[in-house]
This record gives structure tokens, sequence and C-alpha cells, in this order.
């Protein structure tokens, strides 16, 4: 019939030749695809969101824990997760002394090569280190790709240093190991050119040998990526197994190189099918609920967490009001704490002192604003949800019934171990 291109359904062909692109129907659901000649099958009727990055905050432009500028990670280690950067990624290194973290906003002066507003850079300030960047999948994220092709992607930029090798892989939680309950991350982080010794129950996911990968090599168990001084995306296929419980996205330095070696990192991305996907920057503010649900905080956004941070810096933190006067051990305020978002599951929460130092709570009001007498999280009413905070009157009798006192706090559910 005049006005239709009918394609007979069959198997996928095993490659188009150097240069062109096949497009076939595919007996196996039915649906249009295209193979270029490095073996790489798109799909051209996705269905609904396939093509969305599952790999939370990927673009690292929300940053809770730490400052934007150049700083050393905190509480970074040579065996955990606990050096926490952007929100939901992390940095284990084998020196926990030098190794700082930046990220660096291109909305003012654009570079060539990069689609995302933000990029981390990860310098070794004195010693030379290899490094492990991750972010560990929750089951609910990753759990309807057991069985499922999944494609990994990044860019890396050299910025300090020679060229190096990095690597490019995807963990899992085996099946014997627990669902959501990320082990001792690794018990050594390798030699130059050694891989990691991950942690009990967590195994290597071999990538696949077809497609051919995208400006990288297979070697093993991960992509191996040789850094240039340009922005450069590398990609690579694996099968996620039918029985896991977890998967973790990791890229590693395969090498040592020089003490005051820099590298940047870029548009982190896992989705789902073997197709090769361009980045698009999620919208912002659906990111940051993704990313509350593991870490939320009374700050404003872009302020670090701490204690004597003044009002017009931090505002206020979580507000109550002063409900008994006097001064002693007299219970004086309750301050119920509601979570921006209700997270995935029962987070530890760290208490800070406002314009004081400590982790109480602080009358802001009346006559010369002290902190409060004895701080306690009511233990019964922390939830995913939110805590009650409650706290003794000051030793003076300064305050007022209705006086506003306030705390600040962190909720942090993130997989540090």
């Amino acid at each position: 019939m005049a006005g239709e291109l009918r394609f007979g359904t069959g198997t996928a062909p095993t490659s188009g030749a150097s240069g062109y692109v096949i497009e076939f129907a595919d007996s196996a659901d039915k649906k249009i695809k295209t193979l270029d000649s490095a073996g790489v099958t798109s799909t051209l009727n996705n269905d609904g969101p396939r093509d969305e990055n599952i790999l939370i905050n990927g673009g690292l432009s929300i940053q809770q824990r730490v400052a934007a500028a150049a700083t050393a990670i905190p509480s970074v280690s040579t065996t955990t997760r606990a050096g926490q950067v952007a929100d939901r990624w992390a940095v284990t290194t084998g020196n926990a002394t030098t190794t700082s973290w930046t990220q660096v906003d291109t909305g003012a002066a654009a570079e060539t090569g990069l689609l995302a507003k933000h990029y981390g850079r990860i310098t070794q300030a004195t010693n030379a280190a290899k490094f492990i960047f991750s972010q560990f999948l929750t089951n609910y994220q990753m759990n309807h790709l057991r069985g499922q092709k999944v494609r990994l992607s990044v860019k890396l930029k050299q910025i300090v240093g020679s060229n190096a090798n990095y690597r490019l892989g995807l963990l899992q939680l085996t099946a014997s190991g627990t669902i959501d309950v990320c082990p001792a991350f690794i018990s050594a982080i390798g030699a130059a050119s050694v891989e990691p010794t991950w942690g009990t129950n967590l195994a290597a996911i071999t990538p696949d040998a077809t497609p051919t990968p995208e400006n990288g090599t297979i070697s093993g168990v991960a992509l191996t990526i040789a850094s240039t001084a340009a922005w450069v995306r590398s990609s690579c296929v694996f099968s996620v197994p039918t029985d896991c419980k977890n998967l973790c996205f990791v890229l590693y330095r395969d090498t040592l190189g020089a003490a005051s070696d820099s590298v940047g990192i870029a548009e982190l991305q896992m989705t789902q099918g073997p197709d090769i996907v361009d980045w698009v920057s999620p919208q912002f503010d659906l990111e940051l609920i993704k990313c509350q649900r593991f870490f939320s905080k009374s700050f404003p956004l872009t302020v670090v967490p701490a204690a004597s941070l003044s009002e017009a810096t931090a505002g206020s933190g979580a507000t109550g009001l002063l409900g008994k006067s006097g001064s002693g051990t007299v219970l004086g305020s309750q301050i119920t704490i509601q979570f921006p978002v209700q997270m995935w599951k029962t987070p530890t929460v760290t208490l800070f002192t406002p314009t004081a130092a400590g982790s109480s709570v602080f009358r802001l009001s009346g006559t010369t604003p002290a902190v409060q007498g004895t701080t306690a999280q009511r233990t019964s009413s922390l939830t995913d949800r939110g805590v009650v905070i409650t706290a003794t009157n000051e030793a003076t009798t300064n305050g007022a019934v209705g006086d506003l006192v306030g705390v600040h706090y962190t909720a942090d559910a993130e997989f540090v171990a």
C-alpha cells in the first residue's frame, strides 16, 4: 500500500558495515532498531523512561555536605565509602590524608565537550594515590534491571598531570549478601594496575564484549579508559545478573601517577539497554528530592552543616517555642522536625547549635539569647519522616514562655560502609 514501509521481523544482525547503520525489526520484541558498525543496537521506540539515568545526581550539581571550593574530603577512608562529596557519591582512596574535591560550575564559562553544568575534580595534593568514585544503588532503583543489559558512561578530563588509565566498572551485591546493606567496601585498593579487593559479597560484573565499548578497552572486569586533556565520553555495556541484590557504579584510577594529579569527572550515567544515550540534565528540583531521601538538612542548600553559624548565614534551623521559662532542669522546649521528604530508611540525625558551639537547642529571642540546657532526641519518635528534639531550660531565667528556640540538624541515610 502506498505510504507504508514494511519490515519483516528477524533476529538482530551481527554488525553493520563500516560507515553504515542497519535498520531492522527485531523478532524478539517487534521493535524497530538500528545497528551500527560497533555493534551498538539502538531502539527507535523506547518505552517510557528507558533512557532515563538510573544514577542519582549524575551531573554532580547537588552538594549538600561539602563546599564547592577545593576542600579536603571529610572522613575520606582507605576502606569505606565514608568520603562523601556530591550527594550520593563517595571517594575511597589509597591515601586518606591529602585527597581533595572541587565542584566546578561551568554556567558562566562553558567547556568544550561538556553538556552538564557541573563537574567534579579529584586532586591528590601531596601524595600519589589511587581512588574509587562510587554510588551504591538501592534494590528499588535497580530491581527492574536484573537479567537486563545496562550501559555505563562517564566523561573524563585530565586537568593536571600526565594522561592516565582509569577503570569503569559495575559491582553487584551477590545473592549471598543482605539486600540494601552495603558491606565493608574494600579490604585493599591495590597497587598500580592491580584491581581493588572488594568487600564480602561484592563482586565485579565483567563488561560485555559486544557491542564494542566507546572510547575504552575491556580488560578483565572493567573498561580501561585513557584520559586526555579534553572531555571525552567513554561507555560500555554490562549484563546484570538475575540474582543480584544491589548494584554499585565504580570509577577508579588504575595507576598512581604524580602527587599533584587532578582529574575532572562528569556526566555519569547508567541507562537500561545497550543504546548510547547523550547527556540530558535532569530537572533540578526532582533530582534534589531524590537526594534528600538519602541526606537532608536544615541549612540552606549551599551552606555546609556546622555549629556556630549565624542566622544571617544559615537561618534559624528547625524552630519551636519556649514552653516553660525558668532555670535548671525543667523541660523548656520541644521541637518537631519533619524531614523535607520521606527518607528511604530511618536516618542518623546529628544536631548543631545555631550561632554557638555544640549540638544544643538555642534560644534565639528574649533577653540575652543563649544555649538551652540538655538537648536530646526523643528516641521513640525518630522515623523516616522526622524526629522530636527536647531541651531543658538554660541555667538563667532570661527566657520567657513564647521565646523562639531553634536547632540545626542533618539526617543521613547514605550507604557508608
